[in-house]
């Protein structure tokens, strides 16, 4: 715990890790012993009811399919399932020591106030300031991460609590990824150290994040003010509309150019196109082990997908596997020990509808770059 004293506030700090035995002790003691006005929490108001009160409610697939978030979902998915691992490895759970803050604040009837900004506004800042290949490359780190065999124990979670271990990741972290760096790191230091200075009391102990910590604490001894609602505010994704019709809009050009030479031969490639993705779609389905009217739907609709910006391949596939094998309550649960292994990504309805949605999506993309091959190269016989 560090206290530090700002406009006449008292400000004890607890620099927490959210796998960590020993940080629910700490937080527990922390409280019990200063008895605080107000205690301050690393958690927005809806973090904080779902940590407390845990349900088996079903997540509605569909929906995700339809606003085209399957992928932003997945790596979201992907990054809580890794924290849970490492807890699963040390036999705590994921946010113990802010379970404890809010009973030990209970217990002693001192107020509890939430000052991170809601999770869904930070997942959007990130997913809205990064390009494809960042995307990309940050899912298949998280991936590797989370199928990686590599132990962890508890020492080394305290360990890494200390001060010159953190500046080394959050420097990394820097590095590689500024975009992710500046809104879940820089960014809610500002905006929780904001809140803290806005605060009526005088003895206040700040459970949060050790990552946190000595940025936050820079902020507090800033006596700069912070505009909290230009933080809440989720910029508009910055892509380019017409990057969808690049691909096919090239390739339909292109058959138009072979048209003028060959009418047939224009429609043999237009036709060999449309079989090529539509059968390699179709096995994508197939090697995903989907339902046989997923299989049907994607054979019929692939062609939609191959000449639509918008419509993916997979957003027919995914759709039609969740009406007809919708997932089970109780699937949500098993998601951290269903991804470990392919058989759970197979059993999982979740997994396996993701699984569908990208390996149709996949495998016909992969038909429209041989085709693409076969056009240019007939233009130039």
């Amino acid at each position: 715990m560090k206290t530090i004293t700002i406009n006449q506030k008292n400000i004890h700090i607890v620099s927490t890790a959210h796998v960590s035995k020993e940080s629910v002790i700490e937080v527990k003691e922390t409280i019990d012993t200063i008895q605080p006005d107000a205690v301050c929490i690393e958690l927005d108001a809806k973090r904080a009811h779902s940590l407390m009160n845990p349900s088996n409610q079903s997540m509605n697939i569909k929906e995700i399919i339809k606003s085209k978030k399957v992928t932003s979902f997945l790596m979201n998915l992907i990054l809580s399932n890794y924290q849970k691992q490492i807890a699963d490895d040390l036999e705590t759970e994921v946010g113990g020591e802010m379970k404890q803050a809010i009973k030990s604040a209970k217990e002693h009837n001192i107020p509890i106030r939430y000052i991170d900004r809601d999770v869904q506004i930070t997942l959007k800042r990130i997913w809205n300031s990064m390009n494809l290949w960042k995307k990309i490359n940050l899912g298949v780190t998280l991936f590797s991460n989370l199928t990686s065999n590599e132990e962890i124990n508890q020492e080394y979670i305290e360990n890494l609590k200390e001060s010159d271990l953190l500046h080394a990741a959050i420097g990394e972290l820097d590095e590689n990824y500024p975009e992710i760096s500046d809104v879940i790191l820089h960014e809610r230091n500002l905006y929780m150290a904001e809140k803290i200075k806005r605060m009526p009391y005088e003895n206040i102990v700040v459970v949060i994040g050790a990552a946190h910590a000595p940025g936050m604490i820079k902020e507090l001894e800033n006596n700069r003010k912070t505009n909290l609602k230009d933080l809440e505010t989720i910029p508009a994704k910055k892509e380019n509309k017409l990057a969808g019709f690049i691909i096919p809009g090239t390739l339909l050009i292109l058959i138009t150019i072979l048209t003028f030479k060959s009418p047939e031969l224009g429609l043999t490639q237009l036709k060999t196109w449309i079989i090529t993705s539509t059968t390699l779609a179709t096995f994508g389905a197939i090697l995903s082990g989907a339902h046989i009217a997923t299989i049907i739907v994607t054979f019929l609709t692939t062609w939609i997908g191959i000449f639509s910006p918008v419509l993916a391949v997979g957003f027919f596939s995914g759709i039609t596997e969740s009406y007809f094998r919708p997932p089970y309550d109780y699937e949500f649960q098993t998601l951290s020990d269903d991804m470990k292994s392919i058989k759970g990504w197979y059993k999982n309805r979740i997994l396996r509808i993701i699984l569908i949605f990208f390996f149709t999506s996949l495998m016909s993309s992969i038909g429209t770059f041989i085709s693409g091959k076969n056009i240019i190269q007939s233009i130039l016989k």
